[in-house]
């Protein structure tokens, strides 16, 4: 399991790597037989998403959609094709 683990911090930004992935992985030692396996891995993976989204910019990107979007459902109504259907 920690192999697993280990892979999985591997896949986070080289930058957080060298910052917390000693320290990720001592928690790991200590934390696993009080949080689980499964809790374990879920925090990592949340935080590989969050590192990646943050790092990559793409946030920007969808958050620069939301933003465009927001105005037009504003504007001129739903697009969602049911609310046409429900006579909305």
């Amino acid at each position: 399991m920690k192999r697993m683990y280990r892979f999985l911090l591997w896949l986070h930004p080289a930058a957080f790597r060298r910052q917390f992935a000693e320290e990720m992985l001592w928690i790991f030692d200590e934390a696993i037989d009080s949080w689980g396996i499964v809790s374990l891995f879920s925090d990592a993976t949340v935080s590989l998403v969050r590192q990646r989204l943050l790092r990559s910019g793409l946030w920007v990107w969808v958050v620069a959609g939301i933003a465009g979007i927001i105005p037009l459902i504003i504007a001129f109504g739903s697009f969602l094709p049911w609310d046409r259907l429900l006579g909305r």
